[in-house]
């Protein structure tokens, strides 16, 4: 079972590997990215998802946004700059933290986003804050799913939205005998479990969630998906240097690069989808 400080400690001592592996400078986004027909490269891709994330925004003005496992606030940067929002980024990581609020400083966006550590399934923030909550791979980290939903819920005003990004598992997925193959996976990423989508709809739906929509996306991720599997091999050959030059004994570091080959094995056999959930919080 992996703790707040597991995760924590995941993305403190993975950072480098996104920074080299995963152009983290340029697009400052650990997600996969959506591919269409028209993207140019890994960069684009990745604003494809931040751009599909700004569909839910409200038709309005001076728009508040949550960003609930934000990273190094790349996505709050992309929507702030381009949408004109206010945007508050909450990670467990100190570390991403330190790093993202560089990103924003540089971005001269200080006065329009702030970068917290915060728990997403328990915030400091006032009731009915945000417009928009989402997450983009972030609330798979989440021990029970459904704590995000009624965090999400409190701290949505009226209306608002509240969308997720992220993998979830199929009716095959679920099966016993493909277990072990789901564990390697989650376990390489501080990740406890996935629910389906049927449990996800159930438990938007028990916290007051209304309009719940998904999307599936995974045809669009799976050129980042076969990306990632052709750096695990890099990783693999490389990791003794990298634990030389950067001695650690942690396990999420030295056994990163697995994450590429057990990601395209739970995708190939068809054991794990990557959707696009939204639903609302009832406007009375």
């Amino acid at each position: 079972m992996f703790s707040k400080k597991d995760i924590a400690t995941y993305y403190n001592h993975t950072l480098l590997h996104y920074k080299v592996g995963w152009q983290l400078r340029k697009s400052m986004g650990l997600h996969y990215g959506l591919w269409y027909s028209d993207t140019k490269d890994l960069h684009d891709a990745i604003q494809n998802t931040n751009k599909k994330v700004a569909e839910f925004f409200p038709e309005k003005e001076n728009i508040n946004i949550l960003d609930a496992g934000c990273g190094v606030g790349g996505s709050a940067i992309y929507l702030a700059k381009n949408y004109n929002c206010t945007a508050k980024g909450i990670t467990l990581s100190p570390l991403q933290q330190r790093e993202g609020s560089k990103y924003v400083e540089e971005a001269g966006l200080t006065k329009q986003i702030e970068l917290s550590v915060q728990d997403y399934t328990g915030t400091n923030f006032p009731d009915n804050s945000f417009d928009v909550v989402f997450g983009i791979e972030s609330f798979c980290h989440a021990d029970e799913k459904a704590d995000v939903y009624r965090e999400a819920y409190r701290l949505l005003k009226p209306g608002g939205a509240f969308v997720m990004i992220d993998s979830i598992k199929t009716e095959k997925g679920k099966l016993p005998k493909h277990k072990k193959t789901i564990d390697w996976l989650l376990s390489r990423w501080a990740i406890n479990d996935l629910d389906d989508g049927p449990q996800t709809y159930e438990k938007l739906a028990s916290e007051g969630f209304e309009e719940v929509q998904v999307e599936n996306l995974t045809k669009e991720a799976m050129p980042s998906i076969k990306r990632i599997y052709r750096r695990a091999f890099w990783g693999l050959i490389t990791i003794p240097l990298y634990t030389i030059i950067f001695p650690t004994k942690y396990h999420f570091t030295r056994r990163h690069p697995e994450s590429g080959w057990a990601l395209h094995k739970c995708f190939r056999k068809k054991l794990l989808d990557y959707v696009c959930i939204s639903a609302r919080k009832p406007k009375v």
